[in-house]
């Protein structure tokens, strides 16, 4: 099961790609964001710098502007990578449990988003889970040291049916359902290197997007499924934050920091991106929720310490207040 644990904790720095009121965090900065009334959901990976995030990492859903966290999970797995339903009535994350340093199981879980009803799907053993349009698939990618590890599957949000699309030698992982629902896009080192590529929601028609020597992760539809964000490192081996046409075209650089820009999500209505950003403790490569402009422009935090923050996913919701 070592190897489980280590090459579960390499997969997510590759990647790199929750119910009591807690309170905002106190120097927790104010900002208004597109997409208001809709929530986002986020892993708080520590509540401070002193924790194992590997055993107190949870979920956590905070309103679009950053205010109001609130405590989804409260589990002893390492909780990461939520994503709503296309309704919001629910969330699905991954789990991994560790005991004594060591990773010894992972599985896919659906919890309401109140908090209630969490379920495990037996049998996956995978993480950074996407729903399907219509909200009744999900699909995955199965994590190092499993069976049939490093594959794209599916599964019916009953526990039925699961599938594996991808049947590749290659590692793929980081699905990304596309908002019509026929296409996926995924990470994929099939060429020799990490590049995104789309295929259909069956696993047929592989199509590759983005050519270069660098590692190209973590591909995001964008609301209306005319462009995908994605993290690479081609220009900083940090990794930043680009944009580009869902036929791969006009690939374009969002974000410039210092630090890691990573993991990408778009608002409800398109006009936002929230990423994770350790810009502002490089040294500690501590971790915060960040939101941009979708042309890259007017990045802000949303979140700050004490605690450690990562994996924003944004949910359903409209654009400004009825």
């Amino acid at each position: 099961m070592r190897n489980i644990n280590a090459l579960i904790i390499a997969a997510t720095a590759i990647a790199l790609a929750g119910c009591e009121a807690t309170g905002p965090v106190p120097d927790s900065p104010r900002v208004s964001a597109s997409g208001l009334g809709s929530k986002i959901a986020f892993t708080r990976l520590s509540d401070d710098q002193s924790q194992d995030e590997f055993t107190v990492a949870e979920i956590y859903v905070m309103n679009a502007d950053g205010s109001e966290p609130r405590r989804i999970t409260h589990n002893t797995t390492w909780d990461l990578g939520p994503v709503w339903s296309p309704d919001g009535d629910r969330l699905a994350f991954g789990g991994v449990q560790f005991v004594n340093g060591v990773a010894v199981s992972a599985s896919m879980y659906l919890i309401n988003a109140d908090g209630s009803e969490q379920l495990e799907l037996p049998g996956t053993c995978g993480n950074f889970p996407s729903w399907s349009p219509e909200g009744d698939q999900i699909a995955f990618g199965s994590v190092p040291g499993c069976p049939s590890a490093n594959e794209i599957f599916v599964i019916n949000t009953d526990g039925t049916g699961l599938t594996n699309l991808t049947n590749s030698p290659a590692v793929d992982g980081r699905p990304s359902w596309s908002p019509n629902g026929r296409k996926i896009a995924f990470n994929s080192n099939r060429d020799g290197d990490a590049e995104i590529w789309v295929m259909n929601a069956d696993g047929s028609g592989l199509e590759q997007l983005t050519f270069n020597s660098a590692s190209d992760q973590v591909p995001k539809w964008s609301p209306n499924g005319r462009k995908i964000a994605f993290q690479s490192n081609r220009d900083d081996p940090r990794f930043d934050i680009y944009v580009m046409n869902a036929d791969g075209s006009e690939q374009t650089r969002l974000t410039t920091s210092e630090g890691r820009d990573l993991g990408a999500s778009w608002s409800p209505d398109g006009k936002q991106i929230a990423f994770d950003s350790d810009r502002d403790h490089i040294a500690e490569q501590i971790r915060q929720v960040f939101v941009m402009n979708a042309d890259g422009t007017d990045q802000r935090p949303l979140t700050a310490l004490p605690s450690e923050n990562a994996h924003a996913c944004w949910g359903p919701g409209h654009a400004s207040v009825p």
